[in-house]
């Protein structure tokens, strides 16, 4: 069901016409008078799906706006014992070995204990 949801929720969001999107607002209302709980649990994992993305966009943001301020090639090697390549293929989601490649828990923590240390270094430089 999740996969039928999702892919009423993309073809409307491409529907160019009224007509369009009241179709798909009749399949949508048929699958939720099918199987009401089926369809509730597809909505769910839709909306911690989109969720997920958004919260990924915002990280994203975040270590655009600093990315000249601060080295990425530095957290890539200090923090990681990585490439800058190996941080920006997780960063941007780019396809490795058939699958998008993202930070994993671990490294999610990793990364926010990096830039917590180097803003405590940055902020216990004066002259």
């Amino acid at each position: 069901m999740f996969e039928k949801v999702k892919e009423l929720r993309d073809r409307y969001s491409k529907a160019t016409t009224l007509e369009e999107k009241q179709q798909i607002q009749k399949e949508t209302d048929q699958l939720r008078v099918e199987n009401p709980q089926a369809w509730a649990d597809a909505m769910l994992e839709c909306i911690t799906e989109s969720a997920d993305r958004a919260e990924k966009l915002v990280a994203k943001k975040r270590l655009d706006e600093i990315s000249n301020i601060i080295s990425i090639s530095y957290i890539a090697k200090e923090y990681f014992g990585k490439t800058p390549q190996w941080f920006y293929q997780r960063l941007n989601e780019n396809t490795v070995n058939g699958k998008p490649a993202t930070f994993t828990e671990e490294e999610i923590k990793t990364l926010n204990f990096a830039l917590k240390d180097i803003s405590k270094k940055i902020g216990s430089v004066s002259i």
